[in-house]
């Protein structure tokens, strides 16, 4: 008798309200932490890749990035935080499914149509979510240039410039930009004394260029560029980022490593050095996490159709008080 009990009891329990409304208020609050936290583009079971991930990003919940990581918050759409609460919803709606099926002669249609809106909520949902888990993906450190473009690794994917200061935009299907931290944009140009342009080197291996731009932010507040013909090292390190920005030049010998000068300069300015002009103007750059989420428009939609289906609900409760108070 008790092993028929077990699964009578469970059976009740999937179509109950509290099983329905645990796993939705889970994955809800899972979809919301997603949106606040960075998330890898890459699985954890990557380790290596992974690793190198972690190790590059910065958030304002440092030091504790190495605990969140361990944890699975930082791969949310890959672990269980977000598989298992799927299943359980996907199992509630298989329960839902055969007892309205079982029920429907003997319920109103008031309560067939509160329920089939269930169903199709949950549906949108358990598609829109599982399209995430899937196809989805994420792009973090882009960096806009203001007026420039930004191409996406994932699709070659070309985004307009970035406009206004919106947290949030959305571009195309399920392509969603949040805007985090400024970084310190630099741009950097050296001329001799009769005017002429110096070419400038990142390192040792990259190609001479006439300009650079460096980024700096709170995860890489350095940035060194040379000029070798003049036996000179550049070091630029951000003191304060924008909107006030602050950093701070030295110019190094490179044979030898001496110091020669430094200067604090805010905003940009001109350094003299070794017969050379070296000019730097900043500008603030928005750095970038692109979210791509080809799910989206189900996820709102089976909401949409969950609150249609507690406003039916509440019809229901209205009216069977109202007809108890006539019984009375």
């Amino acid at each position: 008798m008790r092993g028929r009990q077990i699964p009578e009891r469970l059976w009740t329990w999937l179509n109950g309200t509290t099983f329905l409304l645990l796993p939705l208020l889970w994955v809800g609050g899972v979809s919301l932490l997603a949106l606040w936290l960075p998330q890898s583009p890459v699985p954890l079971s990557e380790t290596a890749a992974f690793a190198r991930w972690v190790a590059g990003v910065h958030t304002h919940l440092d030091p504790y990035t190495e605990r969140l990581a361990s944890w699975g918050l930082l791969s949310l759409r890959t672990t269980l935080w977000l598989r298992l609460p799927l299943a359980w919803l996907a199992l509630v709606f298989a329960a839902r499914a055969v007892a309205l099926g079982e029920q429907w002669p003997a319920v109103t249609r008031l309560t067939r149509a509160r329920r089939l809106l269930i169903l199709l909520g949950l549906c949108g949902l358990l598609a829109g979510w599982m399209a995430q888990v899937r196809w989805g993906w994420s792009e973090t450190g882009l960096h806009a240039w203001p007026g420039e473009t930004v191409t996406l690794a994932h699709t070659q994917e070309i985004l307009p410039p970035t406009a206004g200061s919106r947290r949030v935009q959305r571009y195309g299907a399920g392509i969603f930009v949040f805007q985090e931290e400024l970084a310190l944009g630099l741009d950097v140009q050296a001329r001799d004394e009769g005017g002429n342009i110096v070419p400038l080197l990142l390192s040792s291996q990259s190609t001479a260029q006439e300009r650079l731009r460096l980024i700096l932010n709170s995860q890489r507040p350095d940035g060194y560029f040379g000029i070798p013909e003049s036996d000179l090292v550049f070091r630029v390190t951000l003191h304060q980022p924008p909107p006030e920005p602050e950093f701070h030049v030295q110019i190094y010998r490179s044979s030898s490593g001496a110091l020669i000068t430094e200067t604090t300069l805010q905003n940009g300015g001109l350094i003299f050095a070794e017969k050379l002009q070296l000019q730097l103007s900043s500008l603030p750059v928005p750095q970038l996490r692109v979210v791509y989420n080809p799910g989206a428009s189900f996820t709102v939609a089976g909401w949409g159709v969950l609150a249609a289906a507690v406003i039916l609900y509440a019809v229901e409760r209205h009216r069977s008080r109202v007809a108890a108070e006539a019984a009375a």
